[in-house]
């Protein structure tokens, strides 16, 4: 519920429109959060009810990439925005990478996201590139920011 209510409020945070996001099988997000630890997700509630979550995934096995992970599935209920949700559940899957032996934690937002943007750059994390026109959402083009953080 808390993916459809994201994206239905804007798209563009979430990479998709909001037919497919309805059209997405419920079978790949169970998929996604099983992943083997130390891969996880995290979600903040409130009265019974999601309004945040963030995960990490470590995107490979090997041995040479095991020190960098994946920060993903961010996203904070619309009515539940400005409450620094989005920091605390951040934070913690950041806490998790690092206690995990990550030394790098990388993202991809797309934009115009002022809000996340502010976000990762107040808590450590650098632009590190763009990809141009990463999404297409109802003809318009968006541009995907990459961003990293490491360990100090």
């Amino acid at each position: 519920m808390l993916r459809r209510e994201v994206t239905q409020a804007n798209p563009v945070p979430m990479g998709l429109a909001f037919d497919e996001e309805i059209a997405r099988p419920i079978q790949g997000f169970r998929d996604q959060l099983s992943y083997p630890d130390p891969n996880a997700a995290f979600g903040a509630f409130v009265e019974g009810q999601l309004v945040g979550s963030a995960a990490v995934a470590w995107p490979s096995k090997l041995a040479s990439s095991r020190h960098k992970t994946n920060l993903w599935g961010v996203f904070v209920a619309p009515s539940k925005r400005g409450l620094g949700i989005g920091r605390k559940v951040v934070t913690e899957a950041v806490r998790h990478a690092f206690v995990n032996g990550a030394r790098c934690i990388n993202l991809q937002v797309y934009v115009p996201n002022p809000e996340a943007v502010q976000l990762y750059l107040s808590m450590g994390f650098e632009e590190c590139g763009r990809e141009p026109e990463a999404i297409c959402l109802g003809g318009v083009y968006y541009d995907g920011v990459y961003m990293s953080l490491r360990r100090a």
